[in-house]
């Protein structure tokens, strides 16, 4: 407390943090109502639409952040008891000149064509926020911006209707969003934050009606005020997504075709205007994308994406604090390795399942009229064993690889004046072994001034783990961060600390413990174009690391970076990086109290873009990184992504990266706690990836992906034993590591026809490969021919899912 006393006033001394009185001003729209939706036919001839008034005069987001929009537009809202109805006119002189890219659904942000779209937030709150968009090409595309950022969280699917057409004098949308796709308090009358948006692509012109400022850069914070809802009794939300599946499937390479057949549903009931339950019943994720596995030759986990609908769709809430990794539910069971450790003579194993099964998950969440966010998750995985059988006797055994467990989430979030919140977290998981308990209570807050441009933020938390007939562990880690986010010239001050006990991972990720980070960045910035630059931003940070316990160095790094737009849309990022006093790494020797030590270092990064609105547009970086130790190591990087559309319809991108480690050191092997060694390798990894999509219609689209992940770890017979000092020292023994060849090759393709809204059918095809030896191959197609022999997985899938709401279900009983 005598800490935060002292350094709360003198943040504000330093920085001159003011907290204005004066209010931010805000447009306002009257939405109407109208007992007789307008006709969704894209063409605004509906004569309802005329009772609303018309909100214009857009004014520019970028380029030019202080001019008015190039092209007038007119949008108009009207509403009854079941939604909310848009009319977008889009004026443009031009109309055969408007860009028009098709593509997948919740592709919008990345297509080549024109868009309109439509920021709501029925808490009037600042923080949270749902965006509906459309391209001129009629591509929807929906997000959940209440987890922050520009573009929010397209893993958010609601269901909604909108018609586009292009005019003699533009291009028209009109949309329908209802009730159900949004969540408001109760209360007679409404009053909700809202703003319209319209991207000229031909003219890299995005411009919004209530005026958003670029240096801070905060479309939900930023809203103007939509008043006249009133009365407004919503139909019950209840919505069923049933679905059926059939999977053929060809696991190795002597085994035959086995079929499938899988049937279940999801739930999301409306417990209130502002809350939602989401459930899933005898889950199928089949279809999933596969991941983009990588060579781990590191003593930290690699963290995946989350790919499973239920777990990305609306989990802002839960991802307070960092807590939460929902990749735990499901994952390898707790003691995978158990089994084969337990093999008695003449044993095999025979059976050892990769994963555990998910046999339900819900979801509870919404947010009060007072700001007040509540979210409830639970999760539960079956019991999970591996079968033994004695070879000679042909007895079978089981032995438990994880127990039934359980998994829980509570939190609540309360927002605050200023775009401020503070949250409370916790997460429970019981019984993954038998009487084992594990608990981390955690919290997070944003203190905001009123201009949006200083800010104090943070979280910590405690984690508790219990097992009968020992003593709780526990630990704590917290993180602060204050500065001034915005304008000009930007600045901040953080410090990370995380004890050498605490351990968020039974349903969190955590890649290390025991560590303390301070660090200080500032940068300037320009974003008002000048010449051919549009943005332009120079920024400097320095950080400081040590150990936690003991309290021992561990790196200085410094770190310039450089980053210009053209007005060409040729974009650079020009990243360089020095660590004068090299590294302390107490990790890669995986032994307590001993360190790896390395002497200066430094690495250069320079990626770019081209412009995206070119038939044929370009990504790309190269690096280099050189650390000096006993042995000088260098790292080389290059990838290069050309995208090719061949037209509105069809686009496709080939990626190349290649990655080579020359007289990389690492850990090898370890005798004891004194006999730790180390290896020099070369290792060369090179990534192949393609990627097309063909879009027949709005409906119906293909999507093909390929990738092929090579790497190689060549020991070259060079290892060294590590001393009490950090440094190597050479051995002439040969330890006999293998040398590594790993490759890791996927397809996934599908076909998607939305035949009704929220109603979908897919069609995939899967192909995995996983193989790793040590036999390394010098030339790529002798790998090549060689990887296609191994055993693969083959997946053929369809899918029907059919979405069931209350007035759908309504109108079945009645028929």
């Amino acid at each position: 407390m005598r800490f935060s006393a002292f350094l709360f006033p003198l943040f504000f001394l330093l920085t001159g943090w003011q907290i204005s009185s004066a209010s931010v001003e805000r447009r306002e729209i009257l939405a109407v109502r109208t007992s007789l939706p307008p006709e969704m036919d894209g063409t605004l001839r509906d004569a309802v639409w005329q009772k609303a008034n018309a909100a214009s005069d857009f004014h520019q987001y970028e380029p030019h952040n202080d001019r008015r929009a190039s092209f007038d537009t007119e949008v108009r809202v009207l509403y009854n008891d079941g939604a909310i109805y848009i009319a977008a006119r889009m004026f443009d002189p031009a109309p055969d000149s408007i860009l028009q890219e098709m593509g997948l659904r919740n592709s919008g942000d990345n297509l080549n064509a024109d868009r309109f779209y439509v920021d709501i937030n029925p808490f009037n709150d600042g923080i949270n926020g749902f965006r509906f968009q459309v391209s001129a090409s009629g591509v929807q595309t929906d997000s959940n911006m209440s987890g922050g950022g520009s573009r929010g969280d397209t893993n958010w699917d609601a269901v909604w209707v909108s018609k586009h057409s292009i005019t003699d004098d533009g291009w028209i949308v009109e949309m329908e969003i209802p009730y159900s796709a949004l969540r408001f308090p109760k209360g007679e009358i409404q009053t909700w934050g809202i703003n319209f948006w319209r991207e000229i692509r031909r003219k890299r012109e995005l411009s919004s009606w209530n005026f958003v400022d670029r240096r801070i850069g905060d479309p939900v914070a930023s809203m103007g005020q939509m008043n006249g809802i009133s009365g407004v009794k919503p139909p019950p939300r209840i919505a069923l997504y049933p679905y059926i599946s059939n999977y053929m499937e060809k696991n190795g390479a002597d085994q035959g075709w086995a079929n499938s057949f899988n049937g279940g549903m999801d739930l999301k009931l409306g417990i209130s205007p502002s809350f939602t339950m989401d459930v899933t019943l005898i889950p199928d994720f089949g279809q999933v994308q596969s991941d983009a596995k990588v060579l781990n030759l590191s003593p930290f986990e690699v963290k995946y994406d989350e790919n499973r609908q239920f777990f990305t769709e609306g989990t802002e809430l839960f991802e307070k604090a960092d807590l939460f990794y929902s990749r735990r539910i499901g994952a390898q069971p707790r003691n995978y390795r158990r089994a084969a450790q337990q093999l008695d003579t003449n044993e095999v194993l025979l059976e050892n399942p990769l994963e555990t099964r998910l046999i339900n998950a819900s979801k509870l969440s919404g947010r009060t009229s007072g700001g007040l966010g509540i979210g409830i998750f639970n999760a539960m995985t079956a019991p999970s064993e591996a079968i033994l059988k004695d070879t000679i006797t042909g007895q079978k055994r089981s032995v438990s690889t994880q127990n039934f467990t359980n998994y829980n989430l509570v939190v609540v979030d309360q927002s605050l004046k200023n775009n401020s919140f503070i949250s409370l977290i916790n997460t429970n998981v019981a019984g993954a072994e038998k009487d084992y308990t594990s608990n981390v209570t955690g919290t997070e807050f944003r203190i905001m001034d009123q201009s949006n441009m200083f800010r104090i933020s943070g979280s910590g938390a405690v984690s508790q783990q219990y097992l009968s007939g020992s003593d709780n562990v526990y630990g704590h880690k917290y993180d602060v961060r204050m500065g001034k986010f915005g304008g000009t010239w930007q600045y901040n001050y953080s410090r990370n600390v995380i004890s050498n006990d605490y351990d968020q991972n039974d349903m969190g990720f955590l890649r290390r413990n025991n560590q303390v980070n301070n660090s200080f960045s500032a940068s300037h910035n320009i974003f008002d174009p000048f010449w051919r630059i549009w943005t332009l931003t120079n920024s400097f940070s320095i950080n400081h690391s040590r150990l936690y316990d003991p309290e021992n160095f561990t790196g200085l790094q410094m770190q310039y970076t450089f980053r210009v737009l053209f007005d060409t849309r040729f974009f650079i990022n020009w990243r360089n990086t020095y660590s004068p006093r090299g590294e302390r790494d107490y990790f890669e020797p995986r032994a307590p109290g001993r360190f790896y030590r390395t002497e200066d270092a430094w690495n250069t990064h320079l990626s770019w873009s081209s412009d995206y609105r070119k038939r044929i547009y370009f990504d790309g970086n190269m690096g280099f990184e050189r650390i000096n130790a006993d042995q000088p190591q260098d790292e080389y990087s290059f990838m290069l992504q050309p995208t090719l559309r061949v037209n509105d319809k069809f686009n496709m991108a080939y990626r190349f990266e290649y990655n080579k480690k020359t007289n990389d050191i690492g850990y090898v092997m370890q005798l004891n706690a004194d006999s730790v060694y180390f290896g020099r390798r070369q290792s060369p990894t090179t990534v192949n990836t393609f990627k097309t999509t063909y879009i027949f219609n709005n409906r119906l689209s293909l999507n093909f992906n390929l990738r092929h992940y090579w790497s190689r770890v060549d020991y070259n017979g060079s290892y060294y034993f590590l001393q009490t000092d950090g440094r190597l020292k050479p051995v002439s023994d040969d330890l006999n590591i293998s040398d590594i060849n790993y490759n890791a090759f996927t397809i996934d393709m599908m076909i998607t026809w939305h035949f009704a809204p929220g109603s979908r059918m897919t069609i995939a095809w899967k192909n995995i490969i996983d193989s790793r030896s040590s036999n390394i191959y010098a030339n790529y197609f002798e790998n090549l021919d060689n990887m296609l022999g191994q055993p693969q997985i083959n997946s053929f899938s369809i899918r029907f899912l059919y979405y069931l709401d209350y007035l759908s279900i309504q109108r079945l009983r009645h028929n």
